[in-house]
């Protein structure tokens, strides 16, 4: 399974998006492995127009939604405060996915570097895909 990010989604269903992302998010969707969370799917509808939520939804529907419980709250807590301690500062947004990801153990595809960021400068073990 890997969590696709709302970098990845927005790529994905962008006209102008990368082929690369493209490619790499329908792959997920076809073979079944594609998965998204509530902060993601938050991320996506608030920032889409009322043109854009049916697809939106529809490629939502393709994936498996993980679920978000008062664990990942605590863990995004902790992963900003160990980041912050490090120097690193990225979006509350991208800490959340990546507590999702490391608390259902499961790849992480995203187009945005702060995954990266938190990866190898804040010492967070992602499995980025």
């Amino acid at each position: 399974m890997t969590l696709v990010d709302t970098s990845a989604w927005i790529g994905f269903l962008r006209r102008s998006g990368s082929r690369d992302v493209k490619t790499r998010v329908a792959a997920y969707i076809e073979l079944a492995e594609a998965a998204h969370c509530g902060p993601i799917q938050f991320e996506l509808l608030a920032g889409a127009r009322e043109a854009e939520l049916q697809d939106i939804r529809k490629a939502l529907s393709f994936s498996v939604l993980l679920d978000f419980p008062v664990a990942c709250w605590e863990q995004a807590a902790s992963i900003e405060k160990a980041l912050r301690s490090r120097g690193v500062t990225v979006p509350r947004d991208d800490i959340l996915v990546a507590a999702a990801a490391l608390h259902h153990r499961v790849a992480l595809y995203a187009d945005d570097a702060h995954f990266a960021l938190m990866r190898d400068k804040g010492a967070l073990p992602l499995d980025l895909a």
